[in-house]
């Protein structure tokens, strides 16, 4: 009697051992043959900017930088300008006084002009909205470009270390 029961437990055991076994190779097979491949989509952060401006004679109007990247970014700005005559550069352009940059602008001790809130993709910001070039050498006229530079805004710290401003918990930068 003791050995029939013996006898039937392993036998219980091995029947549940089977049954696990199929059931577990069996789920194994239908993940195998229905479960469609996981794509990874991973689109990487550009940060492109771009300046427009129209320019009537000795004026310079409607100065827009514009985001084109497609993530958020701080943008700054350099105003590089001289006074050419025949193609040559005659006298460097000295103005900045007269330069009216529009106030959500804050020049930096390094002479870069800085937006001070994070620009959307797509997005559109004005420096200034004229400028009208003073007399210059004689015979010379005012050649001025400029220079927009734009860096992600997340994470802070990027933008603190590349451009030594300080991000402030509401996201506004200062130099």
């Amino acid at each position: 009697m003791k050995r029939m029961n013996k006898t039937k437990t392993i036998l219980a055991l091995a029947l549940v051992a089977l049954l696990l076994t199929c059931a577990v190779g069996g789920t194994m097979a239908y993940l195998v043959t229905q479960t469609n491949a996981v794509t990874n989509t991973f689109t990487p952060g550009k940060v492109t900017v771009s300046v427009s401006d129209t320019v009537t004679g000795n004026e310079k109007k409607n100065v827009q930088i514009t985001n084109t990247g497609n993530t958020t970014a701080y943008i700054r700005v350099a105003v590089v300008a001289n006074w050419v005559k025949d193609g040559k550069v005659v006298a460097p352009w000295n103005d900045y006084d007269r330069l009216k940059v529009i106030s959500t602008w804050d020049v930096g001790s390094d002479g870069y002009y800085y937006y001070k809130q994070p620009v959307a993709a797509g997005a559109s910001v004005t420096l200034l909205e004229s400028y009208t070039a003073g007399d210059g050498p004689e015979g010379a006229h005012l050649e001025m470009t400029i220079v927009a530079q734009g860096i992600q805004s997340e994470p802070a710290s990027v933008v603190q270390n590349a451009w030594g401003v300080t991000v402030a918990n509401d996201g506004t930068i200062s130099k």
